[in-house]
């Protein structure tokens, strides 16, 4: 009878485990506009665009409209596997995209964008879909 709790204990703990990592993590499944991963923040959404040296962002409206970038300022917070970061800003960039470096370093396991839009700030942490989450709970990359 032990064996059996046991068991029962294991998947349930395994399946709560899955369900946590996964609502941490926000997917997309749809048609995204600029093909990127999108977050939902506040009255906005951003979406992240993943480049070898860049990151281009860009803000949605409700509808899923690109807001101009004409007022828009900010930083990125990026989280390396050695539990260090380091703060890009936010440049301007063509069709209303936001542009910010990554920084050469070290591979990040997750960015934090940060931005004022018509006056209200806006942030959402996003993690780097070119590395595993084995890499990012290990602590480096294979």
């Amino acid at each position: 009878m032990k064996t059996i709790k046991s068991i029962a204990v294991a998947i349930l703990l395994t399946i709560a485990g899955t369900t946590i990592s996964n609502a941490q993590v926000s997917t997309n499944t749809g048609k995204t506009p600029h093909g990127g991963i999108i977050q939902n923040s506040g009255d906005y959404k951003i979406e992240m665009v993943e480049r070898e040296n860049n990151i281009s962002f860009y803000v949605l409206d409700a509808k899923g409209k690109t807001v101009s970038n004409k007022k828009i300022t900010g930083s990125a917070v990026f989280e390396f596997f050695n539990k260090t970061k380091a703060t890009n800003p936010v440049s301007l960039d063509t069709n209303n995209s936001l542009l910010v470096q990554v920084p050469k370093a070290s591979i990040y396991a997750y960015c934090t964008i940060t931005l004022l839009v018509n006056g209200k700030t806006i942030s959402s942490k996003f993690r780097n879909s070119q590395v595993s989450e084995q890499d990012i709970n290990h602590g480096h990359q294979h």
